[in-house]
């Protein structure tokens, strides 16, 4: 490595932190939940989505970048030669932020070397320590063979149809980075499959609902029940329930029941509790409900009784990518059904079409109907390739570490554009702000936190990796 070139780039990102770090809270104080559903002109995932890129495309411009709308799905930040450039594949769309928060969940707060608040993590403070690294090199004039481009993804966290949109419009860059997963290199993501299941709800269950998103462990569910408040009060009781996991109210001719669990990222639900699981589970043995929705209640606990696909036919594991995971994100009634999504990470070596053809016999078995949803086939590159290669050289030069490439269940942008590779930006053994409690914190909970450090440790990495692969490519 160029000792001078380093300390260049080392100077320039102590110079430029401070304003990093308020823009990563500028564009985290925006709540920008993807939502197809308030769809508007030049705004496909909603209002949110869209103030949230139009400010991030007039902060790249400020900064010196060439910002470009692609119809509202996303945008880029050019500079150079938009038709031989490098990338940054990053996201300003974010997952909802959920209860039980102890920041304000869009004040981005700032609490000694940490920023709390939705979104500093996953992926508006990765996204913008792209930025910031191309901007270094643009300014320091490191860069001679080719462009950069950062790019501004509105709907990541909702299917990636923002991507998708633009790989069928727009031509990507040679290679891009993506950063929203950890250090070193991600050289494998599992599998998807995706879709509901329902059942007849029965007469008891007037309201259903759980979870927020369906890459979240459900941290909270309800029903509204055609049953007396006392009597399931005492049924719960019998069944030697935690109280203070759930919260039952009178309301009208019956009541309303609430299940208390932890969220975590679909990728990883046995870090979670799932509120729809504890639910279910506590309805069916309450021996108050008529048969059909206690039939109902005792097939989701069932369903969503495992992790790893277990409950659901879908149980398989591979030495690259480990195990399938299971994740039942949200449920709801309608039309007289009980319906429960289903997200699961599928092992590298899974055929998507037989995962689904297992699952859905599987829930057939419970009394469930299949009802589709997406698929999406493994993601895997060479761990000897140049790119990898040169990725992992200036991980190991910054860092000083010798971690291993990986495999994960999450899914980033790679997914659907194989010269993108995800790097970074999260390191192992971070430290977590002091006194925030083990279940918040991570990816998708309430109480998001980025470490400032090393934030400004992955800009560096980087800068760097552009460089070297400018001169490499």
């Amino acid at each position: 490595m160029d000792q001078q070139v380093l300390a260049a780039i080392e100077r320039w990102i102590d110079e430029h932190a401070e304003e990093y770090i308020s823009d990563v809270q500028a564009f985290s104080r925006i709540p920008s939940v993807s939502r197809a559903d308030l769809a508007q002109p030049n705004a496909p995932f909603g209002p949110d989505c869209r103030k949230m890129l139009d400010f991030a495309l007039a902060r790249a411009a400020e900064l010196g970048f060439e910002p470009v709308d692609h119809e509202g799905y996303c945008g880029t930040a050019r500079i150079g030669d938009p038709k031989n450039a490098l990338g940054i594949l990053g996201h300003i769309d974010v997952v909802p932020e959920g209860d039980g928060w102890i920041y304000p969940p869009y004040g981005a707060t700032r609490v000694g070397d940490f920023l709390i608040g939705r979104g500093v993590s996953d992926d508006k403070g990765p996204a913008l320590a792209g930025l910031y690294a191309a901007r270094c090199l643009k300014e320091l004039g490191l860069l001679k063979k080719h462009g950069l481009w950062i790019y501004f993804g509105c709907s990541e966290e909702t299917g990636m149809d923002d991507l998708q949109y633009y790989l069928k419009h727009y031509e990507p860059a040679k290679v891009s980075l993506v950063p929203d997963c950890g250090f070193p290199v991600c050289v494998a993501q599992k599998g998807s499959l995706g879709g509901d299941v329902s059942i007849p709800a029965g007469p008891s269950m007037k309201g259903f609902h759980a979870g927020l998103a369906a890459n979240m462990v459900p941290a909270d569910a309800q029903a509204t029940l055609d049953v007396d408040a006392d009597a399931l009060r005492v049924a719960l009781a019998a069944q030697d329930v935690a109280k203070e996991d759930f919260t039952i109210e009178a309301g009208g001719s019956g009541c309303v029941v609430k299940a208390h669990g932890v969220s975590s990222h679909a990728a990883d639900p046995a870090r979670g509790r799932s509120a729809l699981h504890m639910l279910s589970g506590a309805l069916a043995g309450c021996g108050l409900l008529d048969p059909v929705s206690a039939k109902a209640m005792a097939a989701v606990e069932a369903l969503t009784a495992g992790c790893y696909g277990e409950s659901c036919g879908l149980e398989r594991e591979d030495p690259v990518s480990g195990r399938t995971t299971t994740n039942f994100g949200m449920a709801s009634l309608k039309d007289g059904r009980i319906y429960v999504n289903l997200d699961a990470r599928l092992s590298v070596e899974e055929d998507p079409d037989a995962a689904e053809a297992r699952y859905a016999a599987a829930a057939e078995a419970m009394g469930f109907a299949w009802h589709p949803g997406h698929k999406t086939q493994p993601f895997h590159i060479s761990v000897d390739g140049p790119e990898c290669t040169a990725l992992m050289e200036v991980f190991r030069e910054v860092t000083g570490r010798d971690d291993p490439p990986y495999a994960m269940g999450g899914g980033t942008y790679s997914r659907y554009l194989s010269t993108a590779i995800s790097y970074g930006p999260g390191l192992r053994d971070t430290p977590r702000p002091e006194g925030l409690p083990e279940s918040h914190g991570g990816g998708h909970k309430c109480d998001e936190f980025a470490h400032i450090p090393s934030l400004l440790t992955a800009m560096k990495i980087y800068a760097l990796a552009l460089k070297r692969l400018d001169e490499a490519l």
